[in-house]
């Protein structure tokens, strides 16, 4: 028997998979205090991610079997204003600035 023309017992091509990425769902526990973060209960193996009501911080506890739990704190801040373009210089602005530096210097008359 065949299959395009070769033997069915023969390896097909097959076209490469698209690798798909993970999804990961994560529950986040909207907390008054970051005390609250550090009370909350956290099995072994296993993370717990909270908020703080203002939204002011976000905290990824971390349970562990063998060593206390961990938190990462991560703290909201004010957006700062992008430096002026107009007040740096470009490399061949400072390379000539660096070559006038180091030019000889005529004698005053």
């Amino acid at each position: 028997m065949y299959n395009n023309g070769f033997p069915v017992t023969y390896p097909q091509f097959q076209p490469p998979q698209a690798m798909t990425m993970p999804t990961i769902h994560a529950d986040i526990i909207q907390i008054p205090t970051e005390q609250d973060a550090w009370n909350q209960n956290v099995n072994p193996g296993d993370s717990r991610i909270m908020i703080l009501r203002d939204e002011s911080a976000i905290f990824i506890k971390s349970a562990y079997t063998d060593r206390q739990p961990t938190m990462d704190i991560y703290r909201r801040e004010a957006q700062k204003a992008l430096p002026d373009p107009s007040q740096f210089v470009t490399k061949d602005e400072l390379a000539e600035a660096l070559k006038a530096l180091h030019a000889p210097k005529e004698a005053a008359e």
